[in-house]
């Protein structure tokens, strides 16, 4: 007996293949021009490299995930998915005309989220919220937004770096985010206000979180503690610089110093994300 198959069905694996085409196509018309200058800001600015490597782990995680995905289906969100599409289209669009570069980015993370809900329903959203949401992290902060934020960190790692070095007995006299040493002048400048480390290390302490199989209190835990984590990082690095300025001169601290202090930041940062997430394993 040859098997007759619903007119139904047929109508409805070919709404499965033709909706995600669709959606793809959509995407690639709507935000090439907006990824082509997000990835030359990546490799431009150094604020912003992580964000290389943030739809990488996303698509990464995805495909980890794929066999439970893929069954995946149902649970409405359609109507929901179609009005964030429409709201994502707007943001895109408002950012575009006002060149407001935040706007219309902000928007791509948002429409995946949206098409996410309309085509393969809410079920598959939530199974898939990690690396949808990871997505924001990849987005760049408005200058005024940035600026806002860097100069109360930049006082702040500029009085921690002096603390420390008054008790190891270096003398240094700090003026607002300069650190006075006898032979050497020390400015915490807005790329050494740790905002960057702070970036890069909350990411990373999200990678570890998703990748770990820790409970979603100690997840929380791994990722709040990113932020003191990185300042303390940059404060080291700022010591390291000073402390070498104090003892071999400031050749030291303006040549190979200078030039591995982002190294050191990070490690320093990774090693301590490492520990903290040692000592979360360990406790009971």
């Amino acid at each position: 007996m040859v098997g007759v198959q619903e007119p139904g069905a047929h109508s409805l694996e070919k709404r499965k293949l033709i909706n995600p085409l669709i959606g793809t196509v959509l995407f690639i018309t709507l935000y090439f021009p907006v990824l082509v200058p997000l990835v030359h800001q990546w490799i431009a600015d150094p604020n912003y490299r992580h964000g290389m490597l943030v739809p990488i782990i996303s698509g990464f995680i995805i495909f980890r995930r794929r066999r439970v995905l893929e069954k995946t289906r149902g649970g409405g969100g359609e109507t929901t998915g179609f009005l964030i599409m429409m709201l994502s289209a707007v943001l895109l669009i408002g950012g575009t005309a006002a060149a407001e570069f935040f706007t219309s980015r902000f928007s791509l993370p948002l429409f995946l989220i949206g098409a996410s809900l309309y085509i393969r329903g809410k079920n598959f959203t939530k199974k898939a919220a990690f690396p949808l949401l990871f997505l924001f992290l990849m987005i760049p902060l408005p200058y005024i937004i940035y600026f806002k934020v860097t100069f109360p960190l930049q006082l702040m790692s500029a009085k921690l770096s002096a603390g420390i070095l008054h008790a190891i007995h270096i003398t240094a006299i700090r003026k607002g985010n300069t650190i006075l040493l006898p032979n050497y002048t020390l400015d915490v400048v807005a790329a050494c206000s740790g905002l960057r480390s702070m970036m890069t290390m909350f990411t990373l302490a999200l990678i570890l979180s998703a990748f770990s199989t820790f409970t979603v209190s100690k997840k929380i835990i791994l990722v709040a503690c990113a932020v003191p984590i990185a300042i303390v990082a940059n404060t080291f690095r700022l010591v390291v610089t000073a402390t070498g300025a104090y003892i071999s001169g400031p050749e030291l601290a303006e040549g190979v110093l200078h030039h591995i202090s982002g190294l050191i930041v990070f490690l320093a940062g990774f090693i301590l994300l490492i520990v903290t997430a040692g000592i979360l394993k360990w406790i009971k």
